[in-house]
């Protein structure tokens, strides 16, 4: 049974209380628990409310104690009545650590905000580096009375030998955590702690690669020539890669995630948000910056329409919310039945089938484009990325920017999905290399390399790539008749046409 109190008008001493501060008196003792405090005032939406609090002798250690605590608390109470009208309420977070807090609203509320692999990514990052570390067991308050716990912690990952890289990445994260709970409980952090953290200055190892038009066609045209299963993987292959370096300009998740045949058009691709996202997210899985437009080259499109057409004569006439570069199997394009409303939706690349691609298709043919006596230097450490860095050079010295008054960055950055100083920043080197030449013709000077190299085909002579190189080494090491050419098709997924 819950005991039951009453509450007296004298302390206990037998002297009158305040008004305002009666004292607790357990109804089956005569023993004194406690005082509890009431005052009047105002909430902040003009409702009159009379809110109490109990000061308890065990909490406060004494009866003088807690009776002092009383009379302070309620001199307080009455000053910010009087001053705003109301009393703020204790903020629960204030008890809380910053380990609890993370998984009970950053997870839930921040997580469902940002894509599923940055959420993923964070997640793994704390339960590898901060979980177990003091300061994931730190109270929310305490950070605001004592922000040094912050220059401890980054001490902690320099002494425990972490790169810089990681520690760059752990900061980073830590520093914005910080803010998005400062935004959600500013009664307890009071003050902007993630200034204090500072990740480690990263230090460019190099500045964007980018290569030609000629560069490539070397590249698609080694795509095309490598041994494959099916004359489709092949057309896929170069469509992709000719869909990276002729967009201006997309990222290889746009591509492979959110680009559907029905958003594709002559002269440009429009990045849908993917159905069923979430409307608060900034961004669908793909998209970095949420649903937009970029302008597409035709020889590009071409390329792209003659795969979409070898697909439609192999397996039927596909919808046009089917991806373009969707997951195919041995039965066709694969579908996830009833993923949306009931309605299939179609399967695209996971990460690491696109990570195998990278490996076994791309890499062996820049190797193979890298012979070519027209090649841009460097090509064959070009990454695939770097397709999209080669776009936007492309147009950098092209009269899509270039006219006769100079430079004007804004259309490029509007396709791109950069602001003007990131383009300043990011392709100086490229603005320096072409300042003062003539301006190019982005679709002149593309059909122009596809026609040079269909025209003058290369073949290496008597060379391998270091891939096969590799390979081959590895095999005749374990007895075993090495193979030659270009790295050989392998069923990866399943299926006529599966990522190799």
């Amino acid at each position: 049974m819950a005991a039951r109190y009453r509450e007296i008008g004298v302390d206990h001493n037998g002297n009158q209380l305040a008004d305002g501060i009666p004292e607790t008196l357990r109804a089956n003792s005569s023993a004194y628990c406690g005082y509890r405090v009431r005052w009047r005032q105002e909430d902040v939406d003009g409702v009159k409310r009379q809110p109490s609090r109990s000061l308890s002798a065990r909490k406060h250690g004494s009866l003088d104690q807690a009776l002092a605590a009383a009379t302070a608390f309620l001199a307080n109470a009455r000053d910010a009545v009087r001053e705003d009208g109301w009393v703020p309420a204790t903020d629960s977070a204030t008890s809380m650590t910053l380990g609890t807090l993370f998984k009970q609203e950053w997870i839930k509320v921040r997580g469902q905000e940002v894509s599923g692999k940055y959420a993923h990514q964070m997640v793994s990052l704390w339960d590898r580096h901060i979980a177990e570390r003091p300061l994931a067991r730190t109270r929310l308050g305490r950070i605001s009375d004592d922000p040094a716990v912050l220059v401890r912690f980054q001490d902690e990952l320099l002494d425990d030998g972490l790169k810089a890289t990681i520690r760059y990445e752990i900061l980073k994260f830590v520093r914005a955590l910080l803010r998005w709970l400062r935004s959600r409980h500013p009664n307890v952090l009071r003050v902007d702690a993630s200034g204090i953290v500072k990740p480690p200055r990263q230090v460019r190892a190099r500045l964007p690669y980018v290569a030609d038009p000629i560069g490539i066609e070397r590249i698609i045209e080694a795509v095309l020539k490598r041994p494959a299963q099916d004359q489709l993987l092949r057309l896929r292959d170069a469509a992709l890669v000719a869909a990276m370096s002729y967009t201006v300009a997309s990222r290889p998740s746009e591509w492979l995630k959110t680009a559907r045949r029905e958003d594709l058009f002559q002269q440009s691709i429009e990045f849908q948000r993917a159905p069923g996202f979430g409307v608060a997210n900034r961004a669908g899985p793909g998209l970095k910056t949420g649903a937009h437009v970029a302008l597409l080259l035709p020889t590009g499109y071409s390329r792209i329409k003659a795969y979409m057409n070898a697909v439609d004569k192999a397996y039927g006439p596909q919808p046009g919310r089917a991806l373009i570069f969707q997951l195919i199997g041995a039965d066709g394009p694969e579908w996830i039945e009833g993923a949306y409303e009931g309605e299939p939706e179609p399967l695209a690349w996971s990460e690491n089938q696109y990570s195998r691609w990278t490996s076994r298709v791309w890499r062996p043919a820049r190797e193979v484009a890298a012979q070519a006596p027209d090649a841009p230097a460097g090509i064959h450490r070009m990454a695939f990325y770097d397709c999209r860095h080669t776009a936007i050079s492309m147009a950098l010295h092209s009269t899509l920017v270039v006219g006769p008054y100079g430079m004007n960055l804004h259309p490029l950055a509007q396709w791109s999905g950069h602001d003007v100083s990131t383009l300043e920043r990011y392709y100086s080197h490229i603005i320096a290399r072409y300042l003062g030449m003539p301006a190019i013709d982005l679709d002149a000077e593309t059909q122009k390399a596809r026609t040079h190299v269909e025209g003058n085909p290369f073949s290496p002579f008597g060379g391998e790539s270091t891939a096969t190189g590799q390979r081959n080494r590895g095999e005749t090491a374990r007895g075993e008749a090495p193979r030659a050419g270009v790295e050989p098709a392998t069923p990866d997924l399943g299926g006529r046409c599966s990522i190799h």
